[in-house]
C-alpha cells in the first residue's frame, strides 16, 4: 500500500499499514515552531523585548605594562577601535588610574575582558 503525501497533511500508518490519523503541520524554521503572522482584524498585538543593561568594559592603570602595548592590544580585543580612541582611552587609564573601553551587552563585555587579560592587561566589568 502506498500513502500519498497531501500539503500540509502528515499521515501516521499504523503496524498494518492503514493511516490511523491525519495532523495538520506546523510550519517549522530549523526545527521550531513558528507562529502565524496572521492577526484578526481590530486585534492589536504589543510586542516588547526585554533589555539588559549595557555593561562598561573598564581597563586599569598598571605601571609595568608599556603604552605601545595597550593601544594594541586594544585595538586586537575591541573590534573598529581605531589608534586615536585606543590611545585616548590608554592616557585615561594612565592619568586617572581606570577608563571605560566600551560599552556593550554581558556577554561581550566579559568576552572582551577576557581577551584584555589575556594579554595581560587589568580589566574588569560592571552595570552602566
Amino acid at each position: 500500500m502506498r500513502i500519498r503525501r497531501r500539503r500540509g497533511i502528515l499521515p501516521y500508518v499504523t503496524s498494518s499499514g492503514e493511516p490511523e490519523m491525519t495532523v495538520r503541520s506546523i510550519p517549522t524554521l530549523h526545527g521550531v515552531a513558528v507562529p502565524s503572522a496572521e492577526t484578526k482584524p481590530g486585534i492589536e498585538i504589543e510586542r516588547s523585548v526585554a533589555q539588559e543593561p549595557p555593561y562598561k568594559v573598564i581597563l586599569h592603570n598598571d605601571d609595568y605594562t608599556p603604552m605601545e602595548h595597550v593601544v594594541a592590544v586594544l585595538q586586537k580585543v575591541i573590534p573598529r577601535m581605531s589608534v586615536r580612541r585606543a590611545v585616548d582611552i590608554m592616557m585615561e587609564a594612565h592619568t586617572k588610574g581606570k577608563a571605560v573601553a566600551t560599552k556593550c551587552h554581558k556577554e561581550l563585555a566579559e568576552l572582551y575582558e577576557e581577551g584584555l587579560k589575556a594579554e595581560g592587561l587589568i580589566a574588569t566589568i560592571e552595570p552602566d
